[in-house]
């Protein structure tokens, strides 16, 4: 059985402020982090299994660094599906994390 995945992307200066927090909260088994020196807007990959708590984890702290300033963007791809997220609720992006396939961009 394969294990279902959410997929973070985050920009270089998102990664300066929120990389440790995620890694802090997530548990290190259930998150693989891919580091991309020469993309500034996709520096880091994050690969996470797609748990309830997980998704409800990594939502909470999108919204708190968003609060903060640090975070101005959110793209949410699944599929050939695109769009701007910016403005979701920690519901929404929740909601959001927890679908198939889910790549969110963070910037």
């Amino acid at each position: 059985m394969r294990t279902t995945r959410v997929t973070l992307r985050l920009s270089h200066a998102v990664s300066d402020v929120m990389l440790d927090d995620i890694k802090a909260i997530i548990p290190a088994d259930a998150l693989q982090v891919f580091i991309n020196q020469l993309d500034e807007t996709q520096y880091a990959t994050l690969e996470c299994i797609q748990t309830e708590r997980n998704c409800s984890l990594i939502a909470s702290a999108i919204v708190v660094w968003r609060q903060l300033g640090h975070v101005k963007s959110l793209v949410y791809r699944n599929g050939d599906v695109l769009r701007d997220v910016s403005d979701a609720s920690q519901f929404q992006i929740f909601t959001m994390l927890r679908a198939p396939l889910t790549v969110l961009a963070v910037r």
